[in-house]
């Protein structure tokens, strides 16, 4: 009778593990903090548009690009995770990015324009993600290179500052089971070569799955400046003379240098501040197969663009 018991107890338990693994598939594997299981393939490919027409100022408000200036980054971004061993996760980015900032000014009470374009690619992210604590919640500690190998510092919209960074985070993800979601949370530190302010990075995570085939989640991804960016040095005057023939003296004109050429991309920044508030719905349309719908709204920022971007993905799971 008492192994009888204990085995209807063993089959409830497997129904029990197979029912949370059922529903927290989507919303759970490829979560922040959670590792991918040795061999097991994530692939994202997404579209996305980014679209602005108004700037953060050093205040945090919100202001309108003088004269209609106005600028779009339409991008198809590849992310991949693959599982490497127990609790190792190897993982990538790459965008090819279609780049378009149009510039509006007056001259001589002429009102112009300048539009400016680059196709091509853009940093390409790379990282590992090391899980050593999966009870009583996830614990996980990522590291991540990002790199400017695919462009240089002479386009006429540059897709990234042209520079590398390197950034360690440290991931924490829980089960809300028997609720049918997680939530999780980042906190990290990105240092930046060349002139860019390093960061403070976090993240805040909530992912639901609404039935067997759909759910949502809701992300706060947040960067804090550091504050700890180079200035640029003021240009040296560029001086030129000429001969004035009437006087047979020679006349010297001393002029300041060009800064250099408008910043094309207002979506870089030196140093900034900025929040995005990510909103998804994903389709499960079968085991390996699914897709994405997202919205990323800027509620706050400081001395960087502020714009909407939507985005659509597919996604690809494989495991043994």
């Amino acid at each position: 009778m008492a192994s009888t018991g204990k085995a209807a107890l063993c089959i409830v338990h497997g129904l029990l593990c197979g029912l949370l693994v059922s529903l927290c598939q989507p919303a759970l594997l490829h979560a922040g903090a959670w590792c991918m299981q040795p061999g097991a393939l994530y692939v994202k490919l997404s579209y996305n548009q980014f679209f602005t027409v108004d700037t953060f100022d050093q205040h945090g408000d919100k202001q309108r690009n003088p004269n209609g200036s106005h600028f779009h980054d339409y991008n198809v971004t590849l992310y991949a995770e693959y599982g490497l061993a127990q609790n190792l996760t190897v993982f990538s980015s790459l965008p090819y990015k279609r780049l378009r900032s149009h510039y509006r000014f007056y001259e001589d009470d002429d009102k112009k324009r300048s539009s400016s374009r680059y196709n091509g690619l853009g940093d390409f992210e790379f990282g590992l993600k090391y899980c050593f604590l999966e009870r009583p919640f996830v614990l996980s500690l990522q590291g991540l290179v990002k790199t400017a190998w695919f462009y240089d510092g002479h386009e006429e919209v540059p897709p990234g500052n042209n520079q590398n960074d390197y950034e360690l985070k440290l991931l924490a993800g829980k089960s809300l089971w028997p609720f049918p979601g997680y939530c999780g949370l980042e906190l990290g530190y990105r240092w930046r070569t060349n002139d860019p302010s390093d960061e403070y990075r976090y993240l805040v995570e909530f992912g639901l799955n609404l039935t067997k085939k759909l759910s949502c989640r809701i992300k706060l991804d947040g960067i804090k400046s550091v504050k700890n960016a180079r200035r640029a040095v003021p240009p040296e005057p560029a001086n030129s003379a000429y001969v004035n023939y009437e006087t047979g003296q020679v006349v010297k004109i001393e002029q300041e240098s060009s800064t250099g050429t408008l910043n094309t991309n207002p979506s870089l920044g030196i140093e900034y501040d900025l929040a995005k508030l990510e909103l998804t719905l994903g389709y499960q349309a079968t085991r390996s197969w699914s897709i994405e719908c997202t919205y990323t709204g800027y509620p706050y920022g400081e001395n960087i663009a502020a714009g909407d971007q939507y985005t659509i993905a597919a996604v690809y799971y494989f495991s043994k």
